[in-house]
């Protein structure tokens, strides 16, 4: 496992104008705490690269050393927690946690997924609902990331946790039936229905407009006036035809 070293120096002043300060000058106000150690540090802007080059990880094992500690070793600490400012999303604040590199830990780490599944050449579409799981082991066995290979994903096939292979060296604890990744397609009814609609919307107005062309010019009352006149003749042409008849 990757382990990361940091120097850092011990915060005597406190208050908000120390840490205004502090971030001022480039640098990130910081705690670190465990079972030997509770102190208020600065994280110099050098040291702050280094958590930024392993994209802050949680599971990454980071030597730290404190400028002035009598103490020469230095100390296995884990990122436990990043504050950042709610606007510039600028991390403000770092919590740092001691731990005993003979003693088990839990922490959450990312998946990653690699390969290309089969399916998706079809035009289905990759779904992860699960981006990280909680793993138990020695902090210096824990790895970074998890690498899935979907590429032996097909359509309506999904992964789950419990299809994930890690090393011996560590448990996972994230529950096995939870879903990672699933493969979609657009249903076939969904597509066949925005078809049909986009039909229906190019052809109503045509059939409107043949309607409005047969009976242009013509309204209500003089359509019953014309069928009123029809009427009419016929009864004047019966007329006509009882009158030849007397004669």
């Amino acid at each position: 496992m990757e382990r990361a070293k940091i120097r850092v120096e011990k915060r005597t002043d406190k208050g908000k104008q120390a840490v205004k300060k502090i971030r001022a000058e480039g640098s990130v106000p910081s705690i670190v705490y465990g079972k030997d150690i509770n102190a208020a540090i600065t994280i110099s802007s050098e040291g702050f690269k280094t958590l930024r080059d392993i994209h802050f990880s949680e599971s990454t094992v980071i030597d730290l050393s404190i400028s002035g500690d009598k103490k020469s070793e230095s100390i296995p600490v884990l990122i436990k927690d990043i504050q950042y400012h709610p606007l510039t999303d600028k991390v403000i604040h770092v919590d740092l946690l001691q731990v005993s590199l003979k003693e088990k830990i839990t922490v959450h780490i990312p998946i990653v997924l690699k390969g290309q599944a089969q399916g998706k050449e079809e035009g289905a579409a990759l779904e992860q609902t699960l981006r990280e799981i909680e793993v138990e082991g020695l902090p210096l066995n824990i790895p970074e990331n998890i690498e899935i290979d979907i590429s032996g994903l097909n359509i309506g096939h999904s992964l789950h946790v419990e299809n994930i292979q890690v090393s011996s060296d560590i448990e996972i604890i994230t529950e096995p039936e939870a879903t990672v990744a699933t493969l979609t397609v657009k249903r076939e009814e969904e597509e066949e229905e925005e078809e049909l609609l986009g039909e229906e919307a190019s052809t109503e107005p045509e059939v409107m407009k043949e309607k409005e062309e047969e009976g242009e010019g013509e309204g209500p009352e003089e359509r019953k006036d014309k069928g009123s006149r029809l009427k009419d003749k016929e009864k004047e042409r019966e007329a006509e035809k009882e009158e030849n008849k007397k004669e």
